[in-house]
């Protein structure tokens, strides 16, 4: 199975579970140097700028402050993104041309085109709460380097 890994800072820990943080991927970067036009724009609109913090799995014990590898599989991360971006241009689309030739006007097209959309971001929603409910999807696979007393306390105290 292929699988996206990336750098990540342990922020607390929680059980089995921990909070990463982590900078937007290479590939994300890499668009942003090459003047895509705006596409990493999306990026910055999902990971809240230049971080983003997700549950992950850490069955390695990490702790609060150290540095790790995350490790998501493909199959994830190509779901999300199709959950994301391709289902409610699907829905929208399909809800365009099935008003449009059930009714025949333009105008119940366009809105059923907004209902679409709409029907969307309902399922991205709910998708988004099932996933906080079960196991998280990313894990710790290995830690870089280990954090020293003060950043733990760092970490802990919020400041980190």
């Amino acid at each position: 199975m292929i699988k996206t890994e990336q750098l990540a800072k342990v922020i607390e820990t929680d059980g089995s579970s921990a909070t990463v943080e982590a900078s937007r991927s290479t590939m994300c970067e890499g668009c942003e140097s090459r003047d895509c036009g705006g596409a990493c724009t999306v990026g910055d609109l999902f990971s809240h700028g230049r971080t983003m913090r997700t549950r992950a799995d850490n069955a390695i014990g990490a702790k609060t402050g150290d540095l790790v590898e995350i490790s998501t599989p493909t199959g994830t991360v190509m779901s999300h993104a199709f959950l994301v971006f391709i289902l409610p241009l699907i829905l929208s689309v399909g809800a365009f041309f099935l008003a449009r030739a059930l009714t025949g006007s333009g105008m119940a097209a366009i809105i059923s085109m907004g209902a679409g959309l709409v029907v969307s971001l309902a399922v991205v929603l709910i998708a988004e709460a099932a996933a906080k409910r079960r196991r998280p999807d990313v894990a710790i696979v290995k830690i870089i380097r280990e954090a020293d007393e003060n950043e733990r306390q760092e970490g802990e105290g919020g400041d980190g």
